[in-house]
């Protein structure tokens, strides 16, 4: 298994366009390994986050973040095909089809460079930097080199959301209240909402209690950014089998009201 299993993970059907995503390569055409890969789950956040690299990157001396694999699907921002544009707008050349973005991150089947069985090469592209490196001589080269780490939260910048989720898909009660605090500030609440949701029904009631504490920091210090359906993820913790988090959110129920 490559993806963080979610409880809460609609898995779509896969979608084979026809469209071209280079010469003679339609998604049909796509390795078969990346293509197995999305027959156990159609895209998602990987169990295993960094490959090594011959050279420095953003991310570290040795080695790249990889944090989320895109389907093939119409769902954006998560799709295959919809990121495509990233190569245009980019300058790209249109021999790369992306498979994995975070910003100015990317990684790529490269048909430039193919293998003796002819598969693409995996190159990981920072567009920001210029830093192009071939990091695998294949998709199946690429997941077997494939390393499990913690995301570090950084003290003086803000992880980016696709780093935020794949944080929060990782963490364990230990870790989630530096999670929930280094994003409250975030602009977007529709956004943190979502993970104080996804927290709320967790099987392990301290980290039910600690994103409880999380949506009572938005409600007291954010509550005229917050979304309408903040009242929605609350009724979650109203209806939660632990008493000590029922009376935190009916506390919460009284804030809101007043």
């Amino acid at each position: 298994m490559y993806f963080i299993p979610q409880h809460t993970f609609k898995n779509l059907p896969i979608l084979f366009k026809t469209d071209l995503l280079y010469k003679g390569v339609t998604a049909v055409h796509l390795p078969q390994v990346y293509l197995d890969l999305l027959a156990e789950q159609n895209g998602g956040y990987l169990l295993c986050s960094r490959i090594p690299t011959k050279e420095p990157t953003s991310d570290g001396l040795d080695y790249a973040a990889v944090h989320e694999i895109l389907g093939l699907h119409d769902n954006r921002p998560n799709s295959l095909y919809a990121q495509q544009a990233v190569i245009r707008s980019a300058g790209l050349p249109d021999y790369f089809v992306l498979f994995s973005i975070n910003g100015s991150q990317l990684f790529a089947f490269d048909y430039s460079k193919l293998s003796l069985t002819g598969e693409p090469s995996i190159r990981y592209i920072d567009i920001e930097t210029e830093n192009w490196q071939t990091v695998a001589a294949d998709f199946d080269q690429f997941l077997q080199l494939l390393n499990p780490a913690p995301i570090a939260v950084p003290e003086e910048i803000r992880l980016t959301h696709t780093e935020g989720a794949h944080a929060f898909l990782l963490a364990d009660a230990a870790g989630l209240p530096e999670l929930f605090l280094h994003f409250e500030d975030d602009p977007d609440k529709q956004w943190y909402l979502q993970w104080i949701a996804y927290f709320s029904d967790h099987p392990d009631p301290a980290c039910r209690s600690i994103a409880c504490e999380a949506l009572e920091t938005q409600i007291l210090y954010f509550r005229n950014e917050l979304p309408d359906n903040v009242t929605d993820v609350l009724a979650n913790f109203l209806a939660d089998s632990d008493p000590a988090i029922q009376k935190l959110a009916r506390t919460l129920e009284k804030e809101l009201a007043g």
